[in-house]
């Protein structure tokens, strides 16, 4: 019974330290961010449930009567020390002698009187131990609940310390942005003002500038006017001179003609009278023909070079009249120069009478100019340039084009040098989308300042590449430009 009782007191100490376990391990979960470490200053005894220092454990274990021993007379059972000597009286192996059995049941009734006091005794320690564990216990739970809580408190007054630092940091932060916005605002206010300034002196003076470029146009226009005049007069009167020299050419070979037929009468009459006459007549006559001759040749010469006259005039012409356009478009585009619409860095381009721009570069050396488009709000002012019939050592066989950077309204605000890169694409007409293959070539432009003259990089396209595929489609060319960036 003692044995059994012993197990029963092992397992429900074993239960509670197990109970307790899972306590703190409840405490210590529910408090992640901190860990608590406890280090007991006692343990209790797996025999007979009583508390020990560290140091007397050790000892207690040596001397403990609860501790398990097996009986010496090997009757195969396990009794604790401090009932060794009651068992081995009663032990069915020992076997006193007969005349000592009246004795032996004296003291075995003695025994068994004091074995129950005993067992009472143990009982009423046995509880007293088991009221002073729990106090322990409590005593521990509430050491270790005080110390997280002391520990939480210092948490908590760190985070609240960290947090007041935090929100005063922030505030001094916030007051700063609030300076620095404040500030930024009245900078941007005089930047805006600067800007309207500056855009107010400028439309000032491309206003005067379009007033000058109007008049100095309509100077142009009367100046071109006249000369054309002059032009047409002049040559009016180099066709009535050349026709009044064909005229009298005819009319001197006529005469020649029938001045020839006379002598040649003559000589055939006069032939028997003189030799030497005839002779001299002959070289007289070869003479005259010579000089008419050399007449002819020069008023020839003077006609072709007349006609080289006229076509340059011609040409000089058309020159003119085609830089008029080109002041006129300019004029144009200074006046739409402050609202450009594309400002996207795209631009789809339709070249209408291929075929007879075509012949017109071909015979006076004519440049497209494309409407003029932004790479962004407020950017560079940007044109395709196209010689249709090429130009230099690329002249006849191919298509040359180049991407320039013209004067903007708003150069004075933008980076320089500028460095773009773009696209320029032939777009394919075909009414398959799918099949459709556009001819792409990729051109980088660079300028350092508003005021540097720009070295253009041109690119070529063969004739024979536009008029491959559908890129020409009802004598019209479209020509993409994409600004990258």
């Amino acid at each position: 019974m003692s044995l059994n009782g012993n197990s029963k007191s092992n397992n429900n100490s074993n239960s509670q330290s197990n109970n307790k376990s899972m306590t703190e391990d409840r405490r210590s979960s529910s408090q992640p961010k901190s860990t608590t470490i406890i280090k007991y200053e006692k343990s209790s005894c797996l025999f007979c449930n009583e508390w020990f220092d560290a140091q007397t454990f050790t000892e207690h274990l040596i001397h403990c009567g609860q501790v398990l021993e097996e009986c010496p007379n090997n009757c195969h059972v396990f009794i604790p020390r401090i009932r060794m000597r009651s068992h081995l009286k009663e032990c069915p192996r020992n076997k006193p002698p007969a005349p000592q059995q009246r004795l032996s049941v004296s003291m075995e009734r003695l025994d068994q009187h004091a074995d129950h006091r005993v067992q009472v005794l143990e009982q009423d320690i046995t509880t007293i131990r088991s009221v002073l564990n729990e106090e322990i216990r409590q005593r521990l739970h509430l050491i270790t609940d005080v110390g997280n809580i002391r520990k939480h408190n210092q948490v908590v007054e760190d985070w609240t310390r960290d947090t007041d630092e935090s929100i005063n940091e922030l505030r001094r932060q916030l007051e700063e942005e609030g300076a620095q916005r404040v500030f930024a605002t009245e900078q941007n206010q005089v930047d805006t003002q600067y800007c309207c300034n500056v855009t107010q002196s400028l439309k000032d003076q491309v206003e005067l500038k379009l007033d000058d470029m109007q008049q100095h146009i309509n100077q142009l226009s009367a100046d071109v006017s006249y000369h054309q005049n002059q032009l047409n007069d002049n040559i009016i009167k180099l066709e009535e001179l050349v026709f009044e020299n064909e005229r009298l050419n005819r009319d001197k070979f006529a005469q020649i003609e029938q001045f020839l037929q006379e002598i040649n009468e003559d000589v055939k009459t006069r032939l028997g009278t003189s030799s030497e006459f005839a002779t001299s007549k002959q070289a007289t006559l070869d003479y005259e023909v010579k000089n008419v001759k050399s007449m002819v040749c020069e008023t020839e010469e003077r006609i072709e070079k007349l006609q080289v006259i006229v076509q340059d005039l011609d040409k000089s012409l058309h020159q003119t009249m085609q830089n008029i356009s080109d002041i006129e478009n300019q004029l144009a585009m200074q006046q739409r120069i402050a609202s450009v619409q594309n400002i996207r860095g795209h631009l789809i381009w339709r070249i209408k009478d291929y075929s007879k721009k075509l012949e017109e570069a071909k015979q006076y050396d004519t440049i497209l100019h494309s409407a003029m488009f932004s790479n962004k709000a407020f950017g560079y002012a940007l044109r395709l340039d196209i010689y249709l019939n090429g130009k230099g050592t690329w002249k006849g066989r191919n298509l040359i084009a180049c991407l320039n950077v013209l004067s903007g309204e708003y150069d004075p605000l933008l980076n320089w040098p500028c460095r773009l890169q773009a696209e320029i694409i032939i777009r394919d007409q075909s009414s398959i989308s799918l099949e459709a293959q556009d001819y792409v070539k990729t051109i980088y432009v660079r300028k350092k300042s508003d005021d540097y003259i720009q070295s253009n990089q041109y690119f070529h396209i063969p004739h024979k590449v536009i008029t491959s595929r559908n890129y020409l489609r009802n004598d019209s060319l479209f020509v993409e430009v994409r600004v990258l960036k």
